[in-house]
């Protein structure tokens, strides 16, 4: 490889890792929108029940699920988006004299169960089903009312 070919490739490395990182950003972009928008709905509720509005509860308890469910989604989307992203950087690395990204994934056990390492992506994850069962708890409590 040329010293040319070499600057080309650190410079699409370097663009690439960028790129990554901005979907890092966005995935936590995402994650505070649902985030505020399940504890703007959960406070709604808890309004609601001042008022005895106890129909809009399960309403709003349902559209919740929805919400935590595509909430799930988006994490899920975003998790497969930066695994093609690091199995890119990690073919770029082949070419360069040190492998960051492959060597810490490596390190950490490459995710798997043998690992102490947990991906965070399926902590992550564990957020939006908590909200679906708090909505569903309260509409187990709207119909033993």
């Amino acid at each position: 490889m040329t010293i040319k070919e070499e600057d080309i490739i650190l410079e699409q490395y370097k663009l690439y890792v960028d790129t990554a990182e901005k979907v890092s950003d966005r995935r936590q972009s995402s994650n505070n929108f649902y985030l505020t928008l399940n504890s703007v709905l959960l406070a709604f509720t808890g309004f609601l029940t001042s008022l005895n509005f106890e129909f809009w509860h399960i309403i709003i308890a349902v559209a919740g699920i929805c919400i935590s469910f595509l909430w799930f989604l988006s994490i899920t989307s975003f998790r497969k988006l930066n695994s093609g992203k690091f199995q890119i950087l990690h073919k770029l690395e082949e070419k360069l004299p040190i492998k960051l990204f492959k060597d810490e994934w490596d390190c950490l056990g490459k995710g798997k169960k043998v690992s102490k390492y947990i991906k965070l992506s399926l902590v992550e994850q564990g957020v939006p089903f908590v909200f679906m069962l708090l909505y569903a708890i309260i509409i187990i409590l709207m119909f033993l009312k």
